[in-house]
């Protein structure tokens, strides 16, 4: 009899693998063959599960993507406003280990989306539910009197999402813009111009 195969379980293992071995070795090191090895499968089973490693690279941005919101839910709960913003940047700002692992990974999918935009659905994704996370938290802020009337509630979305990417990317490029405590001040210029105290 056949042996019955998870393929949604299989599909996570590759992306586990793919993870794991950016984290460790960085992103360029997950090439096929090395998920292959640390799964202790041959490189030809790895396409039974994705059509190619483009497939494999989108499904890992969009674990993590997952990941980074799972995260945000967890910091802003209870949080509002002003408040719960810099919790949910700081999970999206490559400021410590996690966060810089996953902004290779993210960097390296925005590479491979030049290339192939078909790729693109979870950066669609995560511009969609960051930018409404976003709205709600600063129309908190001015209900709450952090933020006076009146505030550009949209612009400072851009410039918060434009800020994250930007980030992402001069961190992984080595730049001193992308320096860990360069992040975070950058978010509270932002809204500097808007504060009501």
């Amino acid at each position: 009899m056949p042996r019955v195969v998870d393929h949604d379980a299989r599909r996570r293992d590759i992306v586990e693998a793919l993870l794991a071995i950016a984290a460790r070795d960085g992103l360029h090191a997950a090439t096929s063959r090395a998920i292959a090895a640390e799964l202790g499968v041959a490189t030809g089973a790895l396409w039974h599960y994705f059509p190619n490693f483009d497939a494999v690279l989108s499904a890992a941005f969009g674990t993590v993507f997952a990941r980074t919101n799972a995260r945000i839910d967890e910091v802003t709960r209870g949080r509002s406003g002003l408040d719960a913003v810099r919790a949910m940047m700081r999970e999206i700002l490559p400021t410590g280990k996690e966060t810089q692992d996953e902004a290779h990974l993210v960097v390296g999918f925005w590479g491979r989306v030049a290339v192939d935009p078909g790729i693109a659905s979870h950066q669609i994704d995560y511009e969609v539910v960051w930018r409404a996370r976003l709205d709600e938290l600063l129309r908190q802020a001015i209900a709450n009197g952090e933020l006076v009337p009146g505030t550009d509630v949209q612009g400072i979305v851009d410039l918060l999402i434009v800020l994250s990417a930007g980030q992402q990317v001069s961190f992984v490029l080595g730049s001193a813009l992308g320096a860990p405590e360069k992040q975070l001040p950058l978010v509270e210029v932002t809204f500097a111009p808007w504060l009501s105290r």
